[in-house]
């Protein structure tokens, strides 16, 4: 049996806007693998990354975007890898972010929409990608109270910059809290 393995993931970034729902696809760029190619945020896994953390790691670095909420899909698709004999098993994520959040590219891609799900999954590539949005209709736009189950927001590693900058406004805050305090 070819060894499994579980090196990339993919994120379904998406926005909503009062009850309609837009997902990012992002095209690859010319001189890239799959050239012209729309897509999810795609990646690999570093050597001893989470999954979780490369999937956050790769939507900053394909879009700039830091998402408010992130869920892990239950629907996870395997694909073999006929060139190496091995088979990959493929983590899946959504992840909203804010409706006016804007997109900073990579040079990965030269595109990106957010789009209306059916509208992106007709750009998508690949079946399985199509399958996934199916996955991100039942398991978190219509699950309702169920996605709270697969919320792994609170998992997700922060920027440090961000993580600085709140502890940095945190201590401002306590400190002008304190010399308020003090004038009393």
């Amino acid at each position: 049996m070819p060894p499994i393995r579980v090196d990339h993931i993919e994120v379904y970034v998406f926005r909503r806007s009062g009850r309609a729902v837009e997902l990012l696809v992002l095209r690859r760029a010319p001189g890239q693998a799959l050239a012209g190619v729309w897509q999810p945020v795609t990646g690999t896994r570093r050597r001893g990354e989470r999954a979780l953390a490369a999937a956050a790691r790769e939507v900053r670095e394909e879009t700039g975007l830091d998402p408010l909420r992130w869920w892990a899909l239950e629907y996870t698709p395997v694909f073999f890898d006929a060139r190496r004999d091995r088979l990959h098993a493929l983590p899946l994520f959504a992840a909203e972010v804010a409706r006016g959040a804007r997109v900073e590219l990579s040079s990965e891609h030269d595109r990106a929409r957010f789009l209306a799900v059916g509208r992106a999954g007709a750009r998508l590539h690949w079946e399985s990608q199509r399958r996934a949005l199916a996955a991100l209709r039942a398991e978190v736009l219509a699950a309702g109270s169920r996605a709270d189950a697969r919320d792994v927001t609170d998992a997700v590693p922060r920027r440090r910059a961000a993580r600085a900058k709140t502890e940095s406004s945190a201590r401002r805050a306590t400190r002008r809290t304190r010399g308020s305090k003090r004038r009393r």
